[in-house]
């Protein structure tokens, strides 16, 4: 970004005669190095983390503000103990100058996540509409430093095989990039996902005259980087003090950060922890060109219950919810990812009738070592992810005096930082969250019954917000408080509201079986714009959620799989066949899908094609019908489907 360039020096009033710490801070959405025009964005309070640092470690901490690290080696004298900054520029910077870097820790962002992704742009009135239209054209990509914009670009238009066909111009910067695209020396920009909403809130791109055309793979953000300045025991200290800003929600908010910093060794797997993936998104970086006639399983685990809700894994933990035989017991199997070996089992009485069985319902969510389990009875257990030891229990209805859902607890709890978010669907206790380490209340909203939908965590126009339904409403609740922002009513109030709403940069996706499918905006302080901007009838899902692949939106409704345009919102095809007549799921990367039935069909297809094109077509089971409404889990090249019978591990890369 070509922000004016601020080098500053803050010192911090010693407190120890031991030398100071010195800290080059290159993070482009450091206060120091971005706009201040966007709320929220662009704003990281690193004085605070400094402050966070000088009393955990006992010594002076300075920091340099620089975009160059040779210019902040120059202001500080050659002396550097830590760098935090993109990764690739600050590795670049550092062999230009002959440093040898350890990584310590990676800054999650907003919704968690540690890695970056860069972004397509094309004027908003402009033909091109996908990525086989960049034929011919010439293209801006950024820097070579700026991964995400040049070399995961790269690799995005080979992957489309256009590399040989348009014209490639590395601009001096992705705000040169972006400005070359908007003065119409170039056809389309690649800039980091962060980016355009600054640009706009800054006046270098005139508000809502571009559109993403489509995204790369994710490349690694900000990380803490230590020089041979730095000995063992200093790290040691330092990694501790890094790690303890998850306990500080002033210190998150400042920083723009859900998780505050992890690991090295911690970095989010590339695992599926959670509804629908990392981000709840469901969208992988890649999916096969093609799949075999016959996928043949590494291992398999027979279960007893209906198979109702997804499974999630990190690492080598595979959690499974499942039902015992006689529908009295819920069960949760933790077992080894790799072979399916049995580590630990959470079993508890939980009887009583229920339409659509009594199964757990709700995806296990895996974070920072320990998993939430929830059973459709409304019990809730925060579980040591490497013991099974229970840290905590809960129980929606009871503790909240909430009525019991006719379909059972089915929104999967949420984490936002260090709270729990879930929804019990009392009066006075709508939305509640927990501290997730004790399962405290901190704090309860009121409000209506409950719903059967996911929420999510969101920013809009820099406003950190939970989205979710309740039974009545689409709304929005302050994580710090639980104050409701704003709230939604659609036209057609009766909504069972099942299904995912789905975050597109700054707007909003919405789509239900009375309501349709639906694009929503923001007015610029976050709150949402009650008419939609883009409305599309055709698509209506009761409970299929829709995945975006590109600028396209895939979900089935009573027996059709539909494709829309996301500019418009325009059905492009639909395909009517009675394996979309039951629930479904998709897992989508940017070119392809993976549609997953309840009937057991598992189809791979073409999300760039001009009508329903499948590139494969198997059935794993050997079930006639494996009634299966489990969300698949993909990670690390694994695939694990579930039948009436059992879990199967299938390799899939």
């Amino acid at each position: 970004m070509n922000r004016w360039l601020l080098p500053l020096a803050l010192a911090l009033p010693c407190i120890a005669e031991t030398a100071p710490l010195h800290v080059v801070v290159m993070d482009p959405l450091a206060l120091q190095l971005s706009c201040t025009c966007v709320k929220g964005t662009g704003q990281r309070r690193y004085d605070l983390l400094a402050a966070h640092l000088q009393k955990a470690l006992g010594r002076e901490v300075k920091l340099t503000f620089d975009e160059s690290l040779a210019l902040a080696l120059q202001r500080t004298g050659g002396k550097t103990d830590l760098i935090i900054g993109k990764d690739a520029v600050v590795r670049a910077d550092a062999a230009k100058a002959a440093l040898q870097l350890r990584r310590l820790a990676s800054l999650t962002d907003a919704q968690g996540l540690t890695g970056l992704r860069g972004v397509i742009l094309v004027p908003k009135a402009s033909q091109i509409t996908a990525m086989r239209d960049l034929a011919g054209k010439r293209i801006s990509l950024g820097p070579v430093e700026d991964e995400e914009a040049h070399a995961a670009a790269k690799s995005l238009l080979q992957e489309h095989k256009l590399t040989s066909r348009i014209d490639i111009h590395v601009a001096s910067s992705m705000d040169a990039a972006a400005l070359a695209m908007s003065d119409g020396e170039s056809h389309a920009a690649v800039v980091s996902s962060f980016l355009p909403v600054l640009l706009e809130g800054c006046g270098k791109l005139e508000r809502g005259s571009t559109r993403i055309l489509g995204e790369t793979a994710s490349v690694p953000f900000i990380r803490v980087f230590a020089t041979d300045a730095v000995n063992a025991e200093l790290e040691v200290k330092i990694t501790a003090a890094l790690a303890s800003v998850t306990t500080s929600p002033s210190l998150l908010e400042a920083l723009e950060s859900k998780s505050g910093f992890v690991s090295r060794h911690d970095d989010p797997p590339s695992g599926w922890p959670d509804w629908r993936g990392p981000e709840r998104s469901g969208h992988v970086t890649n999916l096969p060109a093609t799949l075999p006639s016959q996928l043949t399983p590494r291992w398999t685990l027979a279960l007893t219950g209906p198979p109702m809700a997804g499974t999630a894994v990190s690492g080598e933990r595979l959690i499974i919810p499942d039902k015992s035989a006689d529908a009295k017991r819920d069960i949760f199997h933790c077992v080894d990812s790799k072979d399916g070996r049995g580590i630990w089992q959470l079993e508890y009485d939980a009887p009583g009738d229920m339409e659509y069985t009594n199964a757990p319902r709700a995806t296990p969510v895996i974070h920072d070592g320990l998993v939430y389990l929830q059973g459709a009875h409304g019990h809730l257990h925060c579980v040591d992810l490497a013991t099974g030891r229970v840290v905590w229990r809960r129980h929606l209805f009871a503790d909240f005096k909430a009525e019991p859902l006719t379909w059972g607890a089915s929104v999967s709890p949420l984490i936002v930082g260090d709270k729990l978010i879930i929804a019990p669907g009392a009066k006075d206790a709508s939305v509640v969250a927990l501290n997730r380490k004790t399962g405290a209340v901190i704090w309860q909203a009121p409000g209506n019954a409950a719903a059967y939908s996911a929420f999510m965590p969101a920013t809009f126009d820099g406003v950190t917000q939970i989205i979710g339904y309740d039974s009545g409403s689409l709304g929005a609740w302050q994580p710090q408080t639980g104050a409701r922002l704003w709230t939604l009513i659609p036209p057609d109030a009766s909504d069972f509201n099942v299904t995912t709403p789905v975050i597109i940069g700054n707007q909003l996706l919405l789509a239900t079986e009375n309501n349709g499918t639906r694009l929503y905006r923001f007015d610029g302080k976050g709150r949402v714009v009650p008419e939609p901007v883009l409305k599309n009838d055709d698509l209506a899902p009761d409970t299929c959620t829709p995945a975006v692949a590109g600028q396209r939106v895939f979900a089935t409704a009573y027996g059709e799989l539909f494709c829309l345009d996301l500019n418009g919102l325009k059905t492009l095809w639909h395909q009517k066949d009675d394996m979309f007549h039951d629930h479904c799921h998709i897992i989508a990367s940017d070119n392809r899908l993976l549609l997953w039935t309840a009937n057991g069909d598992l189809l791979l297809l073409d999300a760039t094609a001009k009508d329903f094109r499948p590139l494969a077509k198997i059935r794993p089971f050997t079930d006639k019908h494996p009634d299966s409404l489990g969300h698949p889990a993909l990670a690390d090249g694994r695939l694990y489907l579930r039948s009436s019978k059992e879990l199967a591990c299938f390799q899939f890369e």
